[in-house]
């Protein structure tokens, strides 16, 4: 038996990349705790990953543009 995915975005890879997409620091943390804790699918776990090091590398690069850094 399948364990539940706890969110909906993690119920299948499409859905998962959909959301992605357009999906920020705060989202992609959430995600990752949650399928961490769930089924915890390697492929989703490094998916996430990978979005969330792009939107922290974009925040990063605006900030150093900004001189914030």
């Amino acid at each position: 038996m399948k364990r539940d995915v706890g969110h909906q975005a993690l119920q299948t890879w499409n859905k998962l990349n959909d959301v992605l997409r357009s999906a920020d620091e705060k989202t992609c943390l959430n995600l990752l705790e949650v399928e961490m804790k769930g089924r915890n699918r390697i492929a989703f776990l490094l998916r996430i990953h990978s979005r969330l090091n792009k939107v922290r590398a974009d925040n990063e690069r605006v900030n150093i543009i900004r001189g914030k850094m």
